[in-house]
């Protein structure tokens, strides 16, 4: 492991020069470095109001999908241990910090104290930031683990825990020289909590038998009960009371429009009696002018969500043109197409689930487990043109009964994933007591 972490930190100031000359050409990179001026002494001053009193469990997460995962177990540790712990949190993508800064609720969560992004993984970082929170516990999220913080921690004594931890069988943390050099970070770490048996199995053999592995779950599912069950979101009345059946296109990219615009217009033909809303994954102004184009190519008529006053019933299509209600969308649907599946991989399908929609997509769907278990249960479709599409939703929706039960099984699979939140805790909770405290 020495020799690794040797090479490992050589390569860290070329890796910072990357950065940098990035930076000019990628937007993300460059918020990512600005967050970062002055970050000790944020640290510091930030350190400040935490209390030697209580003991500080930090959290880290990589970006928004973490920090999601991270929240329930951060929640129910405040709720459960009240004013014995605070908790520190930290980012690593300027995406999830601006979630969190723009959107997020968890300023509610009393016991959170600190906030910030996590600096490079120098040693000399890493012994800062040590110093400065003085953690009794470490808590990663999925895969965000850096090297230099995990030895250091483990030297230091202090406890470290992976949740909602995931090992594919495609990584690439398991062959060739990474297998090694993983291996021995992750069996730096007391204990992880894995999604599933099959990631629970892959590292019970990739480990030594000094870290526990327990199958908790994906605390996304509760994070998605929790999200639909305190919704206080209202969307425009007109779309709650239309009688038209509705299909809502979610998250949708250009390809995925190219499945779902054409397909509709040949199901509306088929059934005059049907709806569709576009929510793309980006609403930006060209967005949103490439979907009316395609609209009016289809012979569709539309009208965007912030100018709806009621909906006519000669304008089959609504383009949703902001953020932060999608959930609220699937609601009033029908049937939901969830995209993602032609680019990077499908965004989430569990808030359709949820809420009893059978689920369409395209066909890249491997880093999304819940959107295979929703394809073995029927109640999930992969669908690769315009007429598959028609030929499939329309059918759904010319048999009620048929489209309901599939709905049942979704929500019903959705909710029965729930409560990975208090195992990942219980987990942790052996471990607080176990280090340097």
């Amino acid at each position: 492991m020495s020799f690794e972490r040797g090479i490992y930190n050589l390569l860290l100031p070329a890796a910072t020069v990357w950065a940098k000359v990035s930076a000019k050409f990628n937007h993300k990179i460059a918020e990512g470095i600005e967050g970062r001026k002055n970050l000790r002494e944020r640290w510091k001053k930030n350190a400040a109001s935490l209390s030697p009193g209580k003991k500080t469990i930090w959290f880290h997460v990589s970006s928004v999908g973490e920090f999601l995962q991270a929240r329930p177990v951060m929640d129910l540790l405040a709720e459960r241990h009240g004013d014995s712990v605070q908790i520190a949190l930290t980012f690593f993508s300027p995406s999830g910090m601006n979630y969190f800064n723009k959107h997020d609720r968890s300023a509610r969560n009393p016991a959170l104290m600190f906030v910030d992004y996590l600096p490079l993984d120098t040693v000399r970082n890493v012994r800062f930031c040590l110093e400065t929170l003085k953690p009794d516990m470490i808590v990663y999220v999925k895969f965000d683990l850096w090297p230099n913080l995990i030895i250091e921690a483990g030297i230091s004594g202090i406890p470290q825990v992976l949740v909602s931890g995931t090992l594919s069988p495609s990584s690439k943390r398991l062959s060739g020289p990474a297998r090694k050099f993983y291996g021995s970070l992750y069996s730096t770490l007391n204990a992880i909590a894995a999604i599933s048996d099959e990631d629970a199995e892959r590292f019970s053999r990739y480990l030594g038998k000094d870290t526990e592995i327990v199958t908790a779950g994906d605390t996304r599912f509760d994070q998605v009960c929790h999200r639909i069950d305190t919704s206080t979101v209202k969307i425009a009345e007109s779309i709650l009371d239309d009688e038209r059946d509705l299909i809502i296109a979610g998250s949708s990219w250009p390809r995925d429009e190219a499945i779902v615009i054409p397909g509709f217009a040949g199901i509306l033909a088929e059934r005059p009696g049907t709806a569709l809303i576009v929510a793309p994954h980006e609403p930006t102004d060209s967005r949103l002018a490439e979907i009316e184009r395609s609209l009016e190519e289809n012979g569709l008529r539309c009208v965007r969500l912030s100018a709806l006053e009621t909906w006519d019933p000669e304008i089959p299509v609504i383009v949703a043109d902001g953020v932060g209600y999608l959930a609220e969308l699937y609601r009033a649907g029908d049937i939901a197409y969830v995209g993602g599946s032609w680019t990077t991989g499908v965004h989430n399908v569990m808030e359709p689930a949820i809420l009893g929609l059978p689920v369409f997509f395209g066909p890249k769907i491997d880093n999304s487990w819940e959107a295979g278990m929703l394809v073995q249960l029927g109640a999930g479709k992969v669908v690769r043109t315009p007429a598959e599409f028609a030929h499939e939703a329309g059918a759904l929706l010319s048999d009620r009964a048929v489209l309901e039960s599939l709905g049942k099984k979704a929500s019903g699979f959705i909710r029965g994933s729930c409560g990975a939140a208090p195992r990942c805790l219980d987990l942790i909770e052996k471990y607080i007591d176990t280090g340097k405290a």
